[in-house]
């Protein structure tokens, strides 16, 4: 009889989780730091992009720090530029720049940049992917 009691007793107990903040999954990662200023990165982002769309600058380095579609977009405007045969005489130059940081993980920047021939507008959105900043959206004009 009290072999029934303990079984009945434990089958309708509840599992209430306890308060306070909770163990990650994984116990083996470590807490990340919240990623700091994401302007220089905006900054070289802008500026190599640009080259890579008139014509010049190479495509390689910027890898790491876009997204696949952001690239192959880039790798498409560079090679018409190429075959249009449009080359940039002076390097591009970064004018002024503004950052504003919507989250710990999101940033986005607009960007003022001179060709040597017209003042050109860039706006990016930074997102921490992995740990590190990474550019998810990237808007020429």
């Amino acid at each position: 009889m009290s072999a029934q009691l303990a079984e009945m007793s434990v089958a309708g107990l509840v599992a209430v989780p306890l308060p306070g903040p909770r163990p990650p999954l994984n116990p083996y990662t470590r807490p990340r730091k919240v990623l700091g200023d994401p302007t220089p990165l905006a900054c070289t982002v802008a500026k190599m992009a640009l080259e890579v769309v008139l014509g010049g600058g190479e495509l390689d380095q910027l890898t790491r720090w876009v997204t696949p579609d952001i690239r192959e977009a880039l790798a498409e405007q560079g090679a018409l530029a190429r075959r249009a045969g449009l080359r940039i005489g002076a390097p591009v130059r970064i004018l002024r720049i503004r950052v504003f940081r919507v989250s710990d993980v999101a940033a986005e920047t607009s960007v003022v940049a001179d060709d040597g021939v017209h003042a050109r507008a860039v706006a990016a959105r930074f997102e921490d992917v992995g740990g590190r900043w990474q550019a998810t959206v990237l808007d020429l004009g």
